[in-house]
């Protein structure tokens, strides 16, 4: 499908207008930071982050975990899953705990409570990514985690309660697991699976810290990594229905020949033809970008298309993907967090085709000392542009030794509506505390019409930043609901007019680092009083319009059966 067909009307939907303390009017800017952190006031501070020992010998002990933001009860709350990860002591010795991800059920008063147990949504592996999704269109969000060693599948019985299912559906994987991401690329209407997958990690293969040049930081001895060792296939996995899963990799051409080191993974239809295409983050190799070809196969393209490396041509370490159209010109552009001494590459995508454009927007020496994980594109301040959040964190606690800082603070950028961003200084933005942070997910768990983010920082409890400062713009939130084997409408398109401001949004499962964010989709309207016009294109093509949609509400979309 073209853009043209996109933006033809139609009268496909039936619309139900939602309102829960969201605000009307023009609220008065308040001064101080844009966020506070709320996790310990919350109750989320009981959960601490296990990944290894202090020491950080071996490079699966440093990458950390995700997070993920989904209603699992469908009480209209948005509750929190935090992954955790494990050490080589634990797994190899069965008396010891087994440290858990943990899944927080949103009491709606601010505070979460601890449920883990009580659902059975108990990932006791040592922990990675996750993506949570309704795979099997029972209408309840499923939970798939990531894994070094064998992922994990939890079936969302309905009654607040998971049954592991990943044996019976085929999805056990293996050996290290990094980035998950639920799409539906073959149009079948049921969701499909992506698994970025790392090292092929061997610890007794393992060279010690110091031994090689890849295990040295500034002449520093640190662990080992990734360059040097083997490296694992991604799995793609196709949907077979009946809750069972096929890996095609082979069929659909997704052939990681070189296996790159593999992070995080995001679907999205990149070239505006209706069809969604994978990216694929890698570490210290040139990332993927997958092309779907409509016929059930894909196409490598990331170097024909310019997002392979960076604009000086080198492959970068790169960790996490910001998606989102920046510059509200209805393509959607790509934010890949680097290591240190490397800047975060901004891809500004021109009609399928990307352009470096990191330094032209004011991004290439700001994070320059920095280690980057999670991010996300976020339109903190409701002006209708989308600002950029990242997470920072070594992976090297000798960082301290070595000209850096393990413990980094995270960093919030305005959009400046002229292709360009701007760095708040932390008093301005609120993340004045230094932690190795890693996954990052948002959204609106106090349904108020205002954003939190929550990052899951290694070897520590959990940063949850609640809005201290009300933006001075309006807002408008749509949760959509499919008709078919997908409820969730993943891999839905949305275009918001609201003045001269066109926006666009898509419904995704897997995006940042390794985490997955809620899948409603939110815009800021600045001082418009509504949106004039919202255009939806459903996975399945099929188009909707509406228009003259109020301000500060929230929307759910029914598709037409």
């Amino acid at each position: 499908m073209n853009r043209r067909q996109f933006l033809l009307p139609s009268s496909l939907c039936f619309l139900v207008p939602l309102f829960r303390g969201g605000r009307r009017g023009q609220p008065v800017l308040a001064p101080g930071p844009w966020y506070a952190d709320v996790a310990r006031r919350a109750g989320l501070t009981a959960f601490r982050d296990t990944c290894g020992s202090l020491a950080k010998d071996y490079l699966v002990e440093t990458v950390g975990s995700g997070v993920a933001i989904f209603d699992y009860n469908r009480d209209g709350l948005m509750d929190i899953l935090l992954v955790n990860g494990s050490s080589f002591e634990i797994l190899a010795d069965p008396s010891l705990p087994r440290p858990s991800s943990r899944l927080f059920r949103n009491n709606g008063d601010g505070t979460f409570t601890d449920v883990t147990r009580a659902s059975g949504l108990i990932n006791d592996g040592w922990g990675m990514g996750v993506a949570a999704a309704d795979y099997d269109g029972d209408g309840y969000t499923d939970v798939f985690i990531t894994n070094f060693g064998t992922n994990a599948l939890f079936h969302n019985n309905g009654d607040g309660t998971f049954t592991n299912a990943t044996r019976q559906a085929g999805l056990q994987g293996g050996n290290w697991s990094t980035g998950c991401a639920w799409g539906d690329y073959d149009g079948d209407g049921r969701l499909d699976l992506y698994v970025a997958r790392y090292v092929d990690f061997d610890r007794a293969r393992i060279p010690r810290p110091g031994a090689n040049g890849y295990c040295q930081y500034h002449a520093v001895p640190v662990a080992c990594g990734p360059q040097g060792l083997p490296g694992l296939a991604d799995l793609l996995y196709h949907n077979e229905g009946q809750g069972r899963f096929r890996e095609v990799s082979a069929d659909a051409r997704v052939r990681d020949t070189d296996q790159a080191y593999g992070f995080s993974v995001v679907w999205s239809d990149f070239d505006n033809d209706g069809r969604l295409d994978a990216f694929v983050a890698n570490d210290s190799t040139p990332n993927f970008l997958w092309h779907n070809q409509g016929n059930g196969t894909f196409e490598e393209i990331a170097f024909e298309a310019g997002c392979a490396v960076s604009g000086d041509g080198r492959a970068q370490s790169s960790m996490g993907i910001a998606l989102g159209d920046y510059n509200n010109d209805g393509w959607m552009d790509l934010l890949v967090t680097n290591f240190s001494e490397d800047y975060s590459t901004l891809y500004r995508n021109r009609h399928g085709q990307f352009d470096d454009v990191t330094y032209e927007a004011g991004l290439g020496t700001v994070s320059y000392k920095q280690l980057k994980w999670g991010t996300g594109f976020i339109d903190f301040d409701h002006d209708g542009w989308l600002d950029l959040f990242v997470a920072n964190g070594h992976i090297y606690p000798q960082a301290d030794r070595a000209g850096n800082t393990y413990r980094q603070t995270n960093q919030l950028f305005r959009n400046l509506r002229n292709g360009r961003f701007e760095l708040l200084p932390a008093a301005e933005s609120g993340f004045s505390e230094a932690r190795s942070s890693r996954g990052a997910a948002w959204g609106d768990l106090n349904n108020d019409g205002l954003l939190e983010i929550v990052v899951n920082n290694i070897d520590e409890v959990p940063f949850l930043y609640r809005s201290a400062r009300q933006p001075s713009g309006n807002w408008i939130r749509f949760k959509l609901a499919g008709a078919g084997r997908n409820p969730d409408a993943i891999g839905a398109r949305v275009r918001v007019t609201a003045g001269s401001v066109i926006q666009t949004g898509e419904v995704r499962s897997g995006e940042s680092y390794l985490s997955c964010c809620e899948a409603r989709l939110h815009f800021g309207l600045g001082k418009a009083a509504g949106a004039d016009r919202v255009e939806i294109r459903w996975p399945d093509g099929r188009l909707e319009v509406h228009q003259h949609l109020a301000a500060n509400r929230e929307y759910v979309l029914r598709e037409a059966r």
